[in-house]
């Protein structure tokens, strides 16, 4: 039977009551880097004129570079488009323009003209004041995404079936694991090849350190219960985490060549390959492996610290900066009533997968799949049926269509990444603006800290450094403090504080 997709669906007749008087507007934005879509006849837009009668002109960009420039082009000469679409517009550049006119303030506009969006900000006040500015204005609308990515954890389940392990659930059991996918051939070659835990840098092992009790952003701070902005590398725990991860290194635990590689050096295309990776890190198997090669594995569910189970919130659910109007738009309502559809669930779903019954099936177990046939029109579920899947789009990504998609291994990923959503903890408030010169202040000193910290997790996991001699632990704190440390806590504490009161 179809499964049945709740939908708020204030906009519908809006939509017909506004076909007759639609128009044609002209829209400029960035696609992606890797995009093959083109604008002019990507169904998508078909679809939404269909759907709104509402049609546009476009200009349209896949190379960041050459966006950038036409953005600061046009917005410098006043020859505007009248909307921005997949803008990837900074906070900075929403600022600007919007002070100076050239982009229109939303906000007003938005509980007439786009009640499915409006519901949505209502029901979660902290998503509109993600995309407020400073002075109360909204100049771009988001690309809004439950299903946040994650750098997650993967292990290979066929190795665990093959040795008859358990899922390692601590980092105690983790260790164990990886110890016997080191000793036990496991890929079952003659040779012991395999690699326990594959990693890239240490933006990828700091992951690791929720087993410890820890999550930081990219900054390495956090905020603790009591609404103190802590750095990770100050914690007690943190030492004891540099020191696991030494000793995994020290054992061929870790990738001889995690500190040194790129994942297109990683990455595996022929589905002949022996397989040599017990565990690495990524927001699905599939960044590094064929399809085929990713069945094997699964998702680890973050490991225990004192009966505690923590994992760090990435990127959040807002994505800023999609789809702004500008001050050439002589009928912004009618836009709005445009992108409002991709906010519903229905509306969100065909710009995936487009018409029910014409382009995809509801099958008989719930699942959905393409009406034609994969191998024969590859080429057109590509790039011809949505643009959904490069750039920042205005949307409600439609969680649950997408994880009822009738390909086992592709469902079963995201399934787990639903999962993997209980566990979350943001460490840090997403969404704050800083000025000119706060960034001129803190830019920095965050250059500065980063490299250092990175740097010094290196060092220490190499043994560079000796994690037990208190001559080198101390000499890295001081380190911390002759880059200015404390004012950079200082700094995002003023923030932390102002976030609080908004």
């Amino acid at each position: 039977m179809r499964k049945k997709i709740t939908v708020i669906c204030l906009a519908a007749l809006l939509f017909v009551t506004q076909a007759a008087s639609a128009s044609t507007f002209t829209m400029a934005g960035y696609d992606g880097e890797d995009s093959s879509h083109v604008w002019d006849d990507n169904q998508f837009f078909t679809r939404m004129t269909e759907n709104t009668g509402t049609s546009f002109q476009f200009s349209e960009y896949t190379d960041p570079a050459k966006w950038q420039e036409a953005k600061d082009e046009m917005f410098a000469s006043g020859d505007l488009p009248d909307v921005l679409f997949k803008a990837a517009l900074s906070v900075e550049e929403q600022i600007q323009y919007s002070d100076e006119g050239l982009l229109i303030d939303l906000l007003p506009l938005l509980p007439e003209n786009a009640p499915n969006l409006w519901a949505l900000l209502e029901a979660n006040p902290e998503w509109l004041a993600a995309i407020t500015l400073p002075g109360g204005k909204v100049a771009a609308l988001p690309a809004i995404n439950t299903l946040s990515s994650q750098n997650a954890m993967w292990i290979n389940q066929t190795w665990l079936d093959t040795l008859g392990l358990e899922m390692p659930t601590d980092f105690e059991s983790l260790l164990s694991v990886l110890q016997a996918f080191q000793t036990k051939d496991p890929n079952q070659n003659g040779k012991q090849d395999e690699i326990p835990l594959s990693f890239l840098g240490p933006w990828d092992l700091k992951f690791l350190s929720h087993a410890f009790g820890l999550v930081s952003n990219d900054y390495n701070i956090y905020a603790d219960e009591a609404g103190q902005v802590q750095f990770l590398p100050m914690q007690a725990e943190y030492m004891d985490f540099l020191e696991a991860l030494a000793a995994m290194y020290e054992q061929g635990l870790l990738d001889e060549n995690g500190f040194s590689t790129a994942d297109t050096l990683r990455t595996i295309t022929d589905d002949d390959t022996t397989l040599t990776y017990g565990m690495f890190f990524g927001p699905n198997p599939y960044n590094l492996l064929t399809v085929s090669l990713g069945e094997q594995y699964t998702m680890v569910e973050p490991l225990s610290y004192q009966g505690k189970q923590i994992y760090r919130d990435l990127f959040g659910p807002i994505t800023t900066g999609t789809f702004a109007i500008t001050s050439a738009c002589q009928n912004p309502e009618e836009v709005l009533r445009w992108v409002d559809t991709l906010y519903t669930a229905d509306g969100a779903a065909e710009a995936i997968a487009g018409v029910e019954g014409t382009d995809f099936l509801w099958n008989d177990d719930g699942t959905w799949s393409y009406a034609t046939d994969l191998e024969d029109n590859s080429s057109f579920i590509l790039y011809d049926l949505s643009i959904y899947d490069t750039g920042n789009m205005p949307w409600m990504f439609p969680v649950d269509f997408y994880a009822s998609y009738d390909i086992d291994s592709l469902r079963s990923v995201t399934e787990s990444l639903v999962d993997l959503q209980a566990w979350l903890v943001e460490p840090f408030p997403y969404y704050y603006v800083l000025s000119s010169d706060q960034h001129d202040f803190i830019d920095p000193l965050q250059l500065q800290l980063g490299q250092y910290v990175d740097e010094s997790i290196a060092k220490f996991v190499l043994g560079e450094l000796d994690i037990h001699a208190q001559e080198d632990i101390d000499a890295f704190y001081a380190g911390l403090q002759e880059r200015g440390l404390d004012k950079f806590i200082s700094f995002w504490q003023e923030i932390y504080d102002q976030q609080r009161i908004r």
